[in-house]
């Protein structure tokens, strides 16, 4: 949206002395305020505008962006299938997780913790 910036003070122009010159309202004055008013209200955002209601959209970022930038859900899901294949070793057998590690369980030593903190030393992860 372009800002509106009056150009004619109208207001002025009514306090000076009858006859005086500065005081007649010339066509051009009124045509450049309308214009100026006129465009300022064709580039506004209107309140029902989708950009400003409903789904807000962004551009997704390419995925070496590494900035302050804010992360679309694509971006997201793009980094998250692109997470490459894991392979894990544990007493000296290795587990291949592959690249979908989505609903897997890993316990060290085949055993699961006897409660949420990983008692018993059991060192786990689940997803």
């Amino acid at each position: 949206m372009s800002n509106y910036t009056k150009s004619t003070n109208f207001a002025v122009k009514d306090g000076l002395s009858a006859g005086t010159a500065a005081k007649r309202v010339r066509g051009t004055e009124i045509d450049d305020e309308y214009n100026a008013i006129a465009i300022a209200v064709a580039t506004k955002a209107n309140i029902n505008n989708t950009a400003l209601t409903g789904v807000p959209t962004a551009p997704t970022a390419s995925a070496s962006t590494s900035s302050t930038q804010l992360a679309t859900t694509a971006y997201t899901t793009n980094a998250i299938t692109n997470i490459p294949a894991v392979t894990v070793g544990i007493n000296g057998v290795v587990i291949d997780g592959g690249s979908n590690i989505i609903g897997r369980t890993l316990y060290v030593n085949n055993s699961s913790p006897q409660s949420s903190d990983g008692a018993n030393g059991d060192i786990w992860f689940e997803y």
